[in-house]
């Protein structure tokens, strides 16, 4: 049974460096998604060029589509 005894002891201190180790990894990567949730948002970046791009391709759309109605005739008898 002495034998045993420093076999545990060494196990014991194995496990609690790793027990360490492992909880300083956890530390530091809560660390690292604190400090990405502060720096980057979820939103996607949107240039200003190209919203004013979209803009200005759906208002062309727009007028198209209301110029093709206002030309077309009546369809059935509503």
């Amino acid at each position: 049974m002495a034998d045993k005894k420093p076999c545990l002891n060494t196990l014991i201190t194995k496990l609690t460096a790793a027990d360490n180790t492992v909880h300083s990894l956890a530390e530091r990567l809560r660390m690292i998604k604190e400090l990405i949730s502060t720096h980057c948002s979820e939103e996607e970046e949107i240039c200003p060029d190209v919203a004013e791009s979209d803009r200005a391709v759906t208002e062309a759309i727009e007028k198209l589509y209301v110029q093709e109605l206002a030309t077309r005739e009546p369809e059935g008898d509503a």
